[in-house]
């Protein structure tokens, strides 16, 4: 039995052989031990054989193509490989051999035809789609190196050839919105990378992300020094963030007359915000020394001159922002500052001028026409400082959404000084009656000002109201029993035969 078992298997090996011997398969076996060990005239000399037994062998032919590729007798593994392709037109693997020897030829537009081909019969082959990739790069096609790239992070999103490549495109591109993203995955990928740190702080930095950037600048900086770009970045990402602390300590480190006049601005602001203003007016000055139309020093180095008492540059200053700036904001807080500096130097007329300007274009702003009332006491216009007040109140009310007509809101203090002013007028014009509605108005705001209830009281007595006026009289008495008003109410109360009991 044992016997009759080993000549049936002994039978079957010998056809087996007899079978790869006739068609060809033991020639094509032989030729790939050959080629994998480096014995192309061995290799070549078998691929000849089995497409000798059969002529339409395609393996055959594109191993003998492989093979000739590798020789690089590139002539004949094109000749090669086109039979197999004929053959074979299914077949990927040989088009990508076509593509290689078409690139090897430098005939790149054939070499992408070929590969071409490859992704049409395997989608998802990374390999080629890389190939194209990058020859399309080479001749400058970067359309068709970004979608080739795109395709590969689709199948793979981890390629890291697909990742830095397509991001080194984007960049050189300065499309940075599509490099960020890329150069995101890249310091995560390769966390101990510096340069792509360095380009994914820049690309940060291009598109104004000043908070994101900072921690990476640190680490570059930590460990490279040199790397100037990086480090005024950093810098301008402090000024940016408004971490004006760590922003000049960065300024301290160099030369202030090493400074770009960008940089003496940015290095003036943050100083500013640190309230270090005699070091700021030194960086704007310069700036302005450098270049007097740098406009953006104008406004902010006439706002550190009107903190350090400089009135008359800050008016100097502010009318250059006027003059070069024609932005309804900064026009506006030009005049409306300017007119604070005259009124400062007590040129009340001017700073009337420079507020008027100014509702130009704030017509509504509560604080300038109250500022335009303080003008126009000081220039004794009293009735026009009375309309002022008035429209004060009119927009302090308008703009009242509690309906407390503004007694309690954050513009009381402004409204407290248009009723005590306005009550103050009539009362010098005696108009008692007006005047004690305007004082009980302003008293709804303080109702503990003594110096306020006795005006109310004095001149409740003036209009023979005794009762209203003992009224008064008496809360001056009460709220404020050992002031000089508590006597003067005492006193006024006695004329009158009243007391507080």
């Amino acid at each position: 039995m044992k016997k009759q078992l080993f000549i049936s298997w002994l039978v079957a090996v010998l056809i087996a052989v007899y079978t790869l011997q006739v068609f060809g398969e033991d020639h094509i076996g032989i030729g790939k031990t050959a080629l994998e060990k480096g014995d192309l005239g061995a290799a070549i000399k078998s691929f000849k054989e089995a497409i000798k037994k059969d002529k339409k062998n395609s393996q055959g032919y594109f191993w003998l193509g492989a093979s000739y590729l590798k020789a690089d007798s590139l002539d004949q593994a094109e000749r090669t490989l086109i039979q197999a392709r004929e053959l074979d037109p299914q077949d990927p693997k040989i088009y990508e051999l076509l593509g290689d020897i078409y690139c090897k030829q430098n005939i790149l537009v054939a070499a992408i035809d070929q590969y071409r081909k490859v992704i049409e019969l395997e989608k998802k082959n990374t390999t080629v789609l890389l190939k194209i990739a990058e020859l399309s790069r080479k001749s400058r096609q970067y359309n068709e190196a970004v979608e080739a790239y795109i395709n590969v992070l689709l199948i793979d999103s981890t390629n890291f050839t697909a990742l830095s490549e397509l991001a080194t495109i984007y960049l050189r591109a300065k499309q940075y919105q599509n490099a960020l993203p890329l150069y995101r995955d890249l310091v995560l990928l390769q966390p101990d990378s510096l340069s792509y740190q360095i380009d994914y702080v820049k690309i940060l930095n291009e598109t104004k992300y000043y908070k994101d950037l900072i921690p990476y600048a640190e680490n570059i900086i930590q460990k490279d020094s040199t790397q100037v770009d990086i480090f005024d970045i950093l810098r301008n990402a402090y000024v940016e963030t408004k971490d004006y602390a760590n922003a000049e300590k960065l300024f301290s480190m160099s030369n202030i007359d090493s400074l770009s006049n960008d940089e003496l601005i940015k290095r003036g602001k943050a100083l500013k915000a640190l309230e270090k203003y005699d070091d700021a007016i030194s960086s704007y000055e310069l700036a302005y020394r450098r270049d007097s139309t740098l406009s953006e020093i104008y406004y902010d180095l006439a706002t550190i001159y009107n903190k350090k008492e400089r009135y008359a540059d800050a008016v100097y200053m502010f009318n250059k922002k006027i003059e070069s700036d024609t932005s309804a904001g900064y026009r506006w807080a030009s005049y409306f500052q300017a007119a604070q500096s005259l009124s400062n130097m007590k040129d009340y007329k001017k700073a009337k001028e420079y507020i008027l300007k100014s509702f130009d274009y704030k017509p509504d702003y509560i604080n300038a026409w109250e500022m335009l009332a303080q003008y126009n006491g000081m220039l004794e216009l009293t009735n026009e400082q009375s309309a002022a007040y008035r429209k004060v109140i009119e927009l302090i009310v308008k703009a009242d959404t509690n309906g407390n007509g503004g007694a309690t809101g954050k513009y009381k203090n402004s409204l407290n000084a248009a009723y005590l002013s306005l009550g103050s007028q009539l009362m010098h014009e005696k108009k008692y009656p007006e005047a004690i509605e305007y004082f009980k108005k302003a008293l709804q705001i303080t109702p503990k000002d003594c110096a306020l209830l006795l005006a109310v009281g004095s001149l409740y007595q003036r209009t023979k109201n005794e009762d209203e006026s003992r009224k008064y009289y008496c809360k001056v008495i009460q709220i404020c029993p050992k002031s000089e008003h508590a006597k003067s109410a005492t006193s006024a109360l006695k004329s009158l035969g009243f007391d507080c009991e």
